[in-house]
């Protein structure tokens, strides 16, 4: 009843191939080259590339059991390989299911593949590879010489202007269904391993994704991941929840925790039921959703996914209020409570008090208070069963946490919950004017910008140099070095996109306002007196109330979680001082205490429940008033539709065919759709529409709210909503274009989209509405000008240390060879970024929250560059005179282009020798420190500058 001591080096995650299922189909279909290589990773000289190693597999209690199975299986411990810092493994794959294989395929820029023919086979000529008169390889978009005739070149293909062209009509002749039935069914080979379909998670599941496994590794795994439960090819079972629940044991962990069997109780789960006015999305008699105002029947699971842990266990983490907690079927968020306290308090002795079921025999021994909802197992077994199989090491997903920003005092809202608000232009105005103020002290004050960038305190100089990760860190250590860095042009560029980058975030509804992100933590007090049989179903925390300790006892509270859809997802509540609360429960400012008795706290926040759902929570006076303005106008969107009890087989065909189901996710449409709407029912109201003629428009986007909820759980259960259908009813329904022909979108659209990399002025018209969103993008416009510089800014040399610098010494060999790298390195960066927004230009969906991945991976192969040239550069032995001459380069004009990319890459090298070319200030340095009488007031807070 511990947690595990475990070394740091065994949390991390090892690296794995990220291969789409196009490339393994093809590399597994050669016509000439039958063999069992399949997918080729190796290089030449015979070693493996780690080129395509793109994803993790997390630390998880999956690691950790495969390792161990690794071991028995193959009798050898080098499950992976180490290559620097990070290691590799090649036993388990991550398939992407994004392309089709065509006719001809893009084996890499320009070059097209006939489908059955292997790289290494092709021989071009001339651009062509033409083969008994088949045309079997071709290069786009290079000078030919001689073009081969028309009926070789066929449907797909034509010469123009000197070169060959691709047509777009290419056939397909494997789709992505059909891929993903062959793989799951068959499994594949790469490099001479067979492979066969293993776990995708309800997130991977979301967007496609599959882990493969190499197929000796994988009996052991799936017996194990079975927990005791007997399954059978053919048998059938709820799928979608099967394999949802097999994968929680795959979720990334930070620690483990021991918790035996004898350590639970296990409390039945309670449901209010009341009845309340709300628009209610419904299924008619025609199969499609339809959504009304209605007073309907409620049913709450006050507990649903969370549990009470003992503060005991809370060891290294007493600090936190909860702990999210996995095990084999097993997921809940488990809140720091005195439960052993708690029943000596109440006269709690014997296990024969407790109102639930347990296995324990003492009283001490009830560590873990849970219901059915967490244990998963109980749709397929027993709960003896479960605790009979359960392993006692639990993992520590996560625990709540502050928000980065000023010291968690501040939190980000977001512009679906700004647009859902009817804030007037001069309340935008107000609610806008702490950022404007602090951009003028980012752009003026020195001080500001070392705050804002986390300036570290000189108890940190002492600390060793380690591998920089972002100019943050860099210019913070320049400012602690020498003040006069702030006078400098290179101080001046980074200020300038500092501050760039602060509007852009600015202008997508990011605003920061007092407040914090909360767990969510459900009628806690009930679920602990339930324990033990002295609880009547009532409320003890109240109707409309909440408990924070983050804000003052009678403090008015907006709350919003997301995905937040609409109006009708706003929470207003007041925090109440609960006595029994603060004394059995060890809450943090991050987590907060709900009601959801008799009360549709659980609808309003978008289908919320208690397994580590957060909501944004604030008592900023702005929004506030804007909610109190129609908060009882716009109903609470309800869903009244149930999944349905689908009986799938238990067979790789059935896996297949849901997961290419569930891989259509709308998501991203779905929430873009809403605050379009959203956008038009402002607009509506703002100029003179009467609140009846704009509900028709609101009942659909409470629609929209319920569809959201079943795209998110599509991954663990399947339902008869088409919402594929729903939607493109919706969207035809609210196609608005202008005389152009452009679709009409809302004028902040344009912004995001162009963050997004899918702004299309030609196509759409981002025209401006009497919206809360529109009206922040025009306060932004006025009040932010751009800021001038001094008219003389200083050379970086300026602040150089020249007392050993002798010319003649200066090695010029390493000059070069080091701008050389940089250049190379910055054209490999923008080629990276370049491939990006190529993509997300190609993007079929155009959502605007559809690339979070692919930025992701191509910022990780942007850092992965960058390291590169850092780590050469780190093992080049390099004299006072060839550092102080490099840094010199960053004020020549010759390699201006270069000058800011080899400013972050000389700088991040782990060692401070360029750091010590620096002259250090001859004054101390000055920070900000809160100081309530300060003069310097940021969001609220006061600060005076000190040294």
């Amino acid at each position: 009843m511990e947690v595990t001591e475990i070394s740091k080096e065994k949390f991390n995650g090892v690296y794995i191939l990220g291969i789409d299922a196009k490339d393994i189909y093809l590399s597994n279909h050669y016509l000439n080259t039958p063999d069992k290589t399949g997918y080729r990773i190796r290089g030449t000289n015979g070693t493996i590339s780690t080129r395509k190693f793109v994803n993790t597999l997390d630390y998880s209690l999956d690691l950790i059991k495969l390792r161990e199975i690794y071991e028995k299986v193959y009798r050898r411990i080098n499950f992976g390989w180490n290559v620097g810092d990070k290691e590799y493994t090649q036993y388990v794959i991550n398939v992407t299911f994004k392309y089709s294989v065509k006719a001809y395929n893009r084996i890499r820029k320009g070059l097209y593949i006939k489908n059955g023919w292997s790289p290494h086979e092709i021989a071009l000529t001339d651009c062509a590879d033409v083969r008994n008169g088949e045309l079997v390889a071709i290069q786009i978009d290079a000078d030919v010489d001689e073009p081969i005739c028309d009926d070789l070149l066929g449907n797909y293909f034509w010469f123009c202007d000197g070169q060959y062209h691709v047509k777009q009509n290419v056939k397909t002749e494997v789709g992505v269904a059909a891929l993903r039935k062959d793989l799951y069914e068959n499994g594949f080979y790469c490099d001479g391993i067979h492979y066969v379909r293993f776990k995708r998670s309800s997130g991977s599941s979301r967007v496609g994704k599959c882990l493969f496994i190499d197929e000796k590794l994988y009996r052991g795994m799936d017996k194990w991941a079975h927990c005791g439960i007997k399954i059978k090819d053919g048998q059938e079972i709820d799928l979608a929840a099967w394999e949802a629940y097999i994968a929680l044991t795959t979720s990334s962990i930070i620690d483990t925790i021991e918790i035996n069997p004898e350590n639970i109780l296990v409390i039945n789960d309670f449901e209010s039921v009341f009845s309340d006015d709300v628009i209610a999305t419904r299924i008619d008699d025609n199969g499609r959703l339809i959504s009304k105002p209605e007073q309907v029947e409620i049913k709450n699971s006050i507990w649903d996914g969370q549990s009470l842990l003992d503060s005991e266990l809370f060891t290294g983490y007493d600090r936190y209020g909860m702990l999210l907690l996995r095990n084999r079927f097993f997921k809940s968020a488990c809140f720091n409570t005195n439960i052993q306290w708690f029943f000596r308090q109440k006269g709690i002795t014997s296990v024969s008090q407790l109102n639930g079921y347990t296995i324990a025999k003492r009283i001490e021994d009830i560590k873990l208070i849970t219901t059915p909802s967490s244990i998963k197992y109980l749709k397929f077994g027993s709960l003896q069963q479960w605790l009979d199989n359960l392993d006692p090491i639990f993992g520590i997903v996560k625990h709540e946490k502050p928000t980065h920003h000023f010291d968690g005092r501040l939190v980000q809202t977001h512009y679906q919950l700004i647009n859902s608000l009817q804030l007037t232009y001069e309340e935008m105005e107000e609610f806008l004017k702490p950022s404007i103020d602090y951009i003028h002290l980012l752009n003026t004050e020195p001080a500001v910008i070392r705050n804002h960038i986390r300036y570290p305190s000189k108890d940190d100089w002492h600390l060793p140099m380690t591998a920089l990760e972002s100019k943050n860190d860099i210019v913070y250590k320049l400012l602690g070095l020498n003040e006069r860095f702030c006078e400098t042009k290179l101080y001046s560029e980074f200020r300038r996109d500092l501050v760039r980058s602060f509007v852009k975030n600015l202008k997508c509804g990011h605003v920061l306002v007092n407040g914090n992100y909360s767990t969510l933590l459900g009628n806690p007090l009930e679920m602990l007196y339930n324990a033990i049989g002295s609880w009547n179903g009532e409320s003890m925390l109240g109707i409309g109330n909440v408990c924070s300790t983050r804000f003052c006892d009678g403090q008015e509270l907006l709350g919003s979680r997301s995905p937040h859809v609409t109006m009708g997802n706003i929470l207003l509540t007041k925090n109440v001082r609960n006595e029994e609360i603060y004394k059995y429960f060890n809450l943090s400012d991050e987590v907060i205490a709900i009601n959801s008795i008799n009360e549709n706290i659980l609808s309003k926040l978008n289908g919320s429940d208690f397994d580590s759902d957060t909501m944004l929570v604030t008592d900023d006076k702005v929004l506030i008033e804007a909610a109190r303005r129609n908060y009882n106008k716009f109903l609470v969107p309800t869903s009244l539709i149930s999944s349905k009890k689908t009986k799938r087989q238990y067979t790789n065909s059935e896996k297949a065919d849901l997961d290419v189901k569930t891989a259509v996710n709308k998501i991203g449409e779905i929430i873009n759709l809403s605050q379009e709407i959203n956008t038009l029912i402002w607009d509506m109201l703002n100029s003179g529409t009467a609140f009846d003629e704009i509900l028709p428009l609101y009942c659909d986007v409470a629609q929209l709210d319920v569809m959201s909820g079943i795209e998110i759980d599509r991954a663990k259960k399947e339902f008869v909503v088409d919402n594929t259908l729903e939607l493109k009813y919706l969207k035809e329904k609210y196609n608005r274009r202008d005389d152009n022909g452009r679709l009409i979108k809302p004028n902040f659209f344009g912004h995001i989209s162009r963050q997004k990399g899918y702004y299309n002025p030609q196509k759409k018209n981002y025209q401006r509405h009497n919206t809360a969103m529109d009206y922040l993008q025009a306060v932004i416009a006025t009040h932010c000008k751009r800021f001038r510089s001094a008219d003389l800014l200083m050379p970086f040399s300026y602040i150089l240390n020249d007392y050993q610098y002798i010319p003649r010494i200066i090695n010029w060999n390493q000059v070069n060879r080091i701008i050389r790298l940089v250049r190379e390195t910055k054209s490999d960066i923008s080629s990276i970024w370049a491939a990006y927004m190529e993509h997300c230009q190609c993007s079929e969906n155009g959502s605007l929250s559809t690339t979070d991945e692919e930025y992701t991976i191509t910022k990780k192969r942007v850092d992965e560059a960058r390291q590169k040239c850092i780590d050469y550069i780190a093992e080049i032995k390099l004299n006072y005179s060839t550092v102080y001459y490099l840094l010199k380069l960053l004020d020549e004009k010759a390699y201006r282009d270069i000058s800011y990319t080899m400013f972050s890459i000389l700088f991040g090298v782990p060692n401070k020798s360029f750091f010590r070319a620096i002259r250090k200030s001859s004054e101390p340095v000055k920070e900000l420190m809160l100081n309530k009488s300060g003069s310097i007031e940021i969001y609220g807070l006061r600060y005076s500058k000190v040294y």
